[in-house]
């Protein structure tokens, strides 16, 4: 498979720091617990590297959803794993690793939103341009058209996720 670097290693690395220092500011001086919600398995790795750049205490969670089957969203969500605390009153920050359809966000908002949270946002490392998702990425990181994008945590068939960088198949 001929895989295309997109965003370098260098890129990542800057733009997750970056998000880091907005998402410290925005959340500065707020009251209530701040719980950073990784979406497995895909958002692991920027999932690690960002909550290493919040300068703010933290907690962890992670879910696990999917509706992907290689290059191809399935229309359905399939549900492994959630949130395994109340959330109520807590500022929640969902961590994906990309904004495509929507489809799957959505249907983890509306799932967290039954628990009564201080707030909820969202983080993703890519967010694609081409669907009209209707849903604010309050830390986005790159925004990209109509790419199959792989690597840092990124797969096709479970395959590509160790890549430094993201890249994407011709």
């Amino acid at each position: 498979m001929n895989i295309k670097t997109l965003i370098s290693e260098e890129e990542l690395s800057s733009k997750v720091r970056e998000i880091g220092k907005s998402i410290t500011e925005y959340y500065s001086g707020k009251t209530g617990e701040i719980v950073v919600v990784c979406v497995l398995k895909g958002s692991i790795n920027f999932f690690s590297d960002l909550v290493r750049a919040i300068d703010l205490d933290v907690r962890y969670n992670f879910i696990q959803v999917s509706s992907y089957s290689g290059k191809n969203t399935t229309g359905r969500i399939k549900v492994k794993s959630w949130v395994e605390e109340s959330l109520e009153g807590k500022h929640v920050i969902i961590v994906e690793d990309i904004v495509d359809t929507g489809g799957t966000l959505k249907y983890v908002i509306k799932y967290l939103e039954k628990q009564n949270p201080a707030s909820i946002e969202v983080s993703s490392i890519v967010v694609k341009d081409i669907h009209q998702h209707g849903i604010e990425v309050k830390f986005p990181g790159f925004v990209i058209g109509d790419k199959f994008i792989v690597g840092y945590g990124l797969d096709y068939d479970e395959k590509y996720r160790n890549l430094p960088y993201i890249g994407y198949i011709e």
